[in-house]
Formats: structure tokens, sequence, C-alpha cells
């Protein structure tokens, strides 16, 4: 079980906690950073300074406090474009690419991005309603729909520059069972669901094809807002993933979980949820079925190796999904 403290806010300097949502200060504190990349404490620190440089780079004023995702500062500001947002990431590697296939979109199905500065991990974004499709009035089917039209828009043959990409994960997911199987916590997912994602996976990352589309892989109800003019629902936050199309279901399904806790029968519901992604974003739903399996099975093995303090409730949501997308 991770036992990494949380940060003492009165640490930081007076800049850092006036800017930084203290949710955001957790979320990033103690985060072991990937290869080359810089810690989220290091970050944090940087981050009032990486602001002022910004706005007068691109002539910004703010205009609000900061809001925040998981990995990352969120500032409403005005530019010389009209309103928009100041996105300040903490460094990791699927935001390398995020500007790329956000220019490659050019807001078709996207929030428009309005300049880039990848050095600093900073975008400069259009402003879209604080709204999304994670809750009422929009029901969690028709969630479903929109994420699908949303992704048949996005769709777009793979670029080369891509470095996320399908087969690696599935390749990785096969050595990661591997590992968990002969290591202590053997047990801790069922035997018979390791077998079968590992097999599975193996014959996906051969196939010809399987890296062969831009796929947004975070596709869920939280990272689709509402744009006024003209009126339709866009993806933010792209993992921009060389994929299969069907890479861009699974997180349909594990979102919103709540609904599928309470609906009267789980299977059924996540189920139909897989179907009307499916066929909104014109998909094969057996393969979507399958591929959707595998990236479930990857988090649910992710976190038994990481072991993080609500992995008991975590491994519950993905057994339960993972048996749902069983055959028969």
């Amino acid at each position: 079980m991770d036992a990494s403290p949380r940060p003492d806010r009165t640490d930081l300097p007076r800049a850092v906690t006036d800017l930084v949502p203290p949710g955001l200060i957790d979320a990033v504190h103690g985060h072991v950073p990937a290869p080359g990349f810089a810690s989220g404490d290091t970050w944090l620190i940087t981050a009032p300074g990486l602001v002022d440089e910004l706005t007068e780079l691109w002539t910004l004023t703010v205009t609000g406090p900061a809001t925040y995702g998981n990995t990352s500062l969120v500032l409403p500001v005005t530019s010389p474009q009209g309103p928009a947002v100041l996105k300040l990431a903490w460094p990791h590697p699927e935001l390398r690419e995020e500007h790329r296939a956000l220019t490659l979109w050019g807001g078709r199905g996207a929030v428009r991005l309005l300049a880039a500065d990848p050095s600093r991990s900073a975008l400069l974004l259009e402003r879209l309603e604080p709204r999304d499709l994670g809750g009422p009035p929009v029901s969690v089917l028709d969630s479903c729909e929109e994420i699908g039209r949303v992704a048949a828009t996005l769709d777009r043959p793979a670029p080369a520059w891509l470095r996320q990409r399908a087969s690696e994960h599935l390749r990785t997911l096969a050595a990661d069972i591997d590992a968990l199987r002969t290591g202590p916590h053997s047990h801790a997912l069922p035997r018979r669901l390791l077998e079968r994602g590992r097999s599975l996976a193996l014959d996906l990352a051969a196939e010809p094809d399987i890296d062969a589309r831009l796929v947004h892989a975070d596709l869920h109800q939280h990272n689709v807002l509402w744009r006024p003019d003209p009126g339709e629902w866009v993806a933010i936050d792209p993992h921009a993933t060389a994929a299969d199309p069907t890479w861009v279901v699974a997180p349909a399904l594990w979102n919103r979980w709540e609904d599928a806790v309470a609906a009267y029968d789980t299977r059924v519901h996540l189920n139909v949820r897989l179907d009307v992604v499916c066929e909104a974003a014109g998909l094969d739903v057996d393969r979507g079925r399958v591929v959707s399996e595998l990236r479930i099975l990857r988090n649910a093995v992710g976190d038994v190796r990481a072991q993080p303090p609500d992995l008991a409730a975590a491994l519950t949501r993905h057994v339960t999904i993972l048996k749902a997308l069983q055959p028969g």
C-alpha cells in the first residue's frame, strides 16, 4: 500500500498555494516521474513562474481562479483571440503529443488549440462551457452515444509521430501478467481472466493493423465538453494513441460507475453502453468488447502491482466489468 504522506502545504511558497488548488497539489505530490520528466513536487515550485512567463508571451490576462484536471492547472484568461484557458500540465509522456493531435484535428471534434509551448507543457485553448457528459441532465446512454459520435469525428490514420501504441500496451500487459502470476499477489485476480487476457493480448499485438488509427485513449464522459457555437460536444485532454479504433470504447464503461451500480442488471447495462458507443462510432461490437476487456484488464493488473489505497474498490469495479464482457 502506498504510504506516501500528503504534502505539508505550509512548506510550499505562498505563490504556489495561492495559485494551485489543494486537490492538484495532493494529486501530483509524490508521483514518481517517467524517465526524463520532472517530479510533481519540482513542477509545483515552478508553476507560478511559468504562468507569469506564458501570460507575457501570449498577452494573456488571468480572469479567475484556477481549476484543475488530474495533472493540469487550468486558468481562465482573455487573449488576443478572445476568451480562452491556459492549461499548464505537470510534464508526463501522454502530454508530449497532445498539441500535435489537437493541431491535426483542427477543432473538429476536439477543443481548438490557439497556441502551444511544448517546452513548458503549456497549451492555450478555446474556452468551452464547463459542463460535460458526467451526469444529469445527460443520461448515461446519451453520453455513450455522444462519445461514439465524437470518436467517429476524431478518427484519422495514425500519424508516424505517435509514440503511444496499442501494440506496446498489449505486449506490456502480457509481460505484466507473467510477472503478476509469479509474484506475491498472484491470487489477486481470477486466473482464468489472466490466462484469457494474456492470450488475447499477444494475438492482438501481432495484428498488422493494431496501430493503424489515431485514437483518443481517454475519451470518457468528463473529457467531453460543450462548445456553445455552433452547439456541439467536443473532446478535451487527448491521450493520443496509435491503436485499433475500438481502443476508444473502454473509458465510457468505467466512468459514471454509479449508474452501473444502480442498474437493475449491471452486466446488461455495461453491454448496452458498449453497444451504443460502437453503433454511434461505426465500430464492430464484438471487437470493441475484446479490446475493452484488455484495456480494463491492464488497469486491474496495474492496480494490483501498484497497490493503491483504494485497491479493493478498484478491483471490484475492474472485475465486474471484465466478467460483464466475457462471452456467453
